[in-house]
């Protein structure tokens, strides 16, 4: 029964006793004249009343005290039965010297049975040392017995051994309660598990955070640093103590490189946040995504190294940001390899010049400066004459070693703020800015052409090297870098065409030239196809026996607008855009066929000369598509004569011994060409097997007036002759040029003075005609 019913109850007697008390003294008051035997009867009366009501009083006061007990009864039962842990009260059972034996269990709830897996009935009366296993019982009695003599509650987590591999954890919790105790007691096995998995969980954590390879920064809503790893102290130069819960986050951080990227990332802001920059670093994060950008670490020492730093918040489970954390790596060798890579693009590999891609935007960068201060720009354009023949000859080594001294020489031509790049092969451009006039570009060129023209030593040869400039100036000949380019390209071109080693300045006629050049280029690619090209054939002649011996074949070309181009024009450009290939195998092609034809017209047995270019000599199937073109015509491989430059020759490498031995192996004959003219020297032709040399015709031509040419000539001939092979002259046009040869014993010679090239269809005609005419007989 609650209290708040027994009061009133006792308050309701109260008022009843109050009331009888009061009538009493009425009645004795007014008996009181009646006499005192009244008086005592009255007083007999009330005595006896208020006895009656004090025992009725006692029993009802003892009755709502038990059900007041009742009440609290049922409410510790009704606790103590549906709590989850196991509920016991113990007393204790004392020895005749009144110490702790053991404890009786004299109220158990259904868990405490079910925990010690004992029956209720039987759990109570029986004693802590039978109902508690061994192990905890060791454990507890000696906690029990603590609580009861001193009062201090128990509050303990005891490991209990299950079974020899299974460990239980129990919470204990005990209060003295009489000469016992009340005891409760909670498995919490899956708890400790859970907490353990939890503490392995932050451990692993913790220490993948602590020895992660790469900088780990956590910092709170407002940068303060709150923790970072070891690979974030060695990347940082800062210990943890210096930092952790003193310092920003942007402590770390360029203040002047996160004001200039404050705008970027927070466009529209013009107060910095009192985060000094952190909401700068966070402000992608903030939102929710992962904010990765590349900045740059002062360390403690004050060393700036370069980072990738990814930052990404941190969220509670509603979703509050309640820090960020902040993960950075040393970029600097990744930076270094990109400016390696981007080097290695922009700049050529040989020389370590600018490359052309390059060139191009610095050439925009300083018109564009020349456009704003009112200045001049000069682009010179510089080619080296020649130097197909000379790498070719020489070898790609050597050829690189003039090009790499070509590099250095120009350097040192020009000033440190001027840009000099390799454009191409041989080709080379310097950009100029700020420079005055005209003049000032001449002087320029001039120097240019001037310090490359010195010998080059390439180990046992000196290498003379000249080259042909293009000069163009902004505004004065074009309004931007584009045309600046093309038309120093021009002016380069007009240089070559007036000579070489010189320079030119651009002018309006050098364009015309460039177009058409590019135009013949064009019609050039199209030539073959379009069945424009032709091979005309010289006849040669023995000098012993005036006979017709054979014919060199010469490419012609007609196009329906260009009208007969000289071969001079073409095959130079056929060689530098690499079109003698295809171009070079319709001729072998072509030039076997028609042999075969002419050599049945004349009746007689001739050699047919192919030129090969050293374009074509570096064809890897140049031994196929010759024996190809053999075999489809028919011509006898004997009869088959391929001319080569004697610069091809210097190129000594064992691939070159081998091509030509594979050539000869066809059964073909092997001529050089232009001897005299180029590198060569005799000690080449005792390496190579070779048939016939030509002597070139600029000697045939001066040999009548200048000694040193009739030296040359005598030489090349009698050498030959002692070396077993054969001297034939090109370009005999005059009756003293055949007299001054066959004086010399020279074999054989071809030259107008003879015969012009004729197509096939007229070649036995001219055959004819010279036996009739006997030229070498009146000679």
């Amino acid at each position: 029964m609650k209290a708040s019913v027994i009061v009133p109850q006792r308050l309701e007697v109260w008022k009843g006793l109050a009331g009888l008390v009061a009538c009493l003294c009425v009645c004795s008051i007014w008996f009181h004249g009646a006499g005192m035997q009244a008086a005592i009867l009255v007083s007999l009366a009330v005595a006896g009343v208020l006895v009656a009501l004090g025992t009725v009083w006692r029993e009802h006061d003892r009755n709502v005290r038990r059900q007041a007990a009742s009440v609290e009864h049922a409410r510790f039962l009704a606790a103590a039965e549906t709590s989850l842990s196991a509920f016991a009260i113990l007393e204790c059972e004392r020895d005749e010297a009144g110490a702790i034996i053991d404890f009786r269990f004299v109220y158990a709830n259904l868990n405490a049975a079910r925990m010690l897996v004992i029956p209720r009935r039987q759990l109570v009366g029986q004693g802590m040392s039978t109902a508690v296993s061994l192990d905890a019982k060791q454990q507890l009695f000696a906690k029990c017995c603590r609580v009861v003599e001193t009062g201090t509650p128990l509050h303990e987590e005891i490991p209990v051994n299950r079974t020899p591999e299974t460990i239980q954890w129990m919470r204990y919790q005990a209060v003295r309660l009489g000469d016992g105790i009340a005891m409760t007691c909670t498995d919490i096995s899956e708890a400790k598990a859970n907490q353990a998995a939890y503490e392995e969980l932050a451990e692993f954590t913790d220490s993948i955070f602590q020895n992660a390879p790469f900088s780990m920064i956590a910092t709170d809503r407002d940068g303060v640093i709150t923790a970072m790893n070891l690979a974030a102290e060695k990347l940082s130069g800062y210990r943890r103590e210096d930092l952790v819960g003193k310092a920003s986050l942007t402590v770390l951080h360029d203040d002047k490189e996160l004001e200039a990227r404050a705008e970027d990332v927070l466009p529209g802001t013009t107060e910095r946040a009192a985060s000094d920059g952190f909401d700068v670093l966070t402000a992608k994060a903030a939102q929710g995504e992962m904010e990765e950008l590349e900045w740059t670490y002062i360390q403690k020492d004050g060393t700036r190294i370069p980072i990738h730093l990814a930052v990404r918040a941190v969220t509670s489970d509603a979703g509050e940001i309640s820090g960020f954390v902040g993960i950075a790596f040393d970029i600097t060798e990744r930076k270094q390899m990109l400016d390696h890579v981007t080097y290695m693009a922009t700049h050529d590999q040989l020389t370590g010049l600018v490359g052309r891609a390059l060139m191009q935007d610095m050439a925009v960068q300083a018109v564009e400066r020349a456009r704003r201060y009112g200045t001049k720009v000069a682009v010179f354009l510089l080619d080296l004459d020649n130097f197909k023949r000379m790498n070719d000859s020489l070898g790609h080594v050597a050829g690189d070693k003039i090009l790499f001294e070509i590099a250095t020489r120009l350097k040192r031509a020009v000033r440190s703020s001027d840009t000099v790049a390799r454009v191409g092969g041989d080709e080379f451009v310097v950009v100029m800015p700020d420079i005055t006039s005209i003049e000032d570009a001449e002087l320029c060129a001039a120097n240019m052409v001037a310090r490359i023209s010195p010998e080059i030593n390439l180990d046992e040869h000196e290498v003379h090297v000249t080259s042909s400039v293009g000069v163009c100036i902004y505004p004065d000949f074009a309004a931007d870098a584009k045309h600046l380019l093309k038309r120093a390209d021009a002016a380069m071109y007009a240089a070559k065409e007036n000579g070489r080693n010189q320079y030119q300045i651009f002018s309006e006629d050098m364009l015309k030239e460039t177009v058409d050049r590019l135009s013949m280029e064009h019609a050039l690619r199209h030539a073959l196809t379009n069945g424009e090209l032709s091979l005309n054939y010289q006849p040669q002649i023995s000098l012993v026996s005036g006979a017709v011996i054979g014919m060199e074949a010469l490419l012609r070309w007609k196009n329906p607008k260009l009208g007969q181009v000289s071969p001079a024009q073409f095959i130079p450009l056929a060689e530098e855009t690499g079109l003698i290939v295809p171009i070079g195998e319709w001729a072998f092609q072509q030039a076997c066929c028609e042999g075969v034809m002419m050599r049945e017209a004349v009746g007689s047995e001739l050699t047919i000369s192919v030129n090969l270019s050293p374009r074509q000599f570096q064809q890897k199937n140049l031994v196929a598509v010759i024996e190809q073109a053999l075999t489809t015509s028919g011509l006898p491989a004997r009869c088959l004569e391929i001319e080569i430059t004697e610069n091809m020759l210097m190129v000594n490498s064992a691939a070159n011994l081998e091509k030509l031995q594979k050539i000869r192996d066809l059964g073909a004959r092997i001529a050089i060409d232009d001897f005299g003219t180029g590198f060569c020297s005799f000690s080449y032709l005792l390496q190579y097997r070779v048939d016939r040399l030509k002597i070139d015709q600029s000697f045939v031509r001066q040999a009548e007036t200048d000694a040193n040419a009739a030296a040359v000539v005598r030489t090349i001939i009698a050498m030959s002759h002692g070396l077993n092979i054969k001297v034939i002259a090109e370009g005999v046009e005059t009756e003293e040029q055949l007299r001054f040869l066959m004086r010399r014993k020279c074999d054989e010679a071809q030259g107008r003075y003879f015969a012009s090239a004729l197509p096939a269809a007229e070649f036995s005609g001219a055959v004819q005609h010279l036996s009739e005419s006997r030229l070498v007989q009146s000679a």
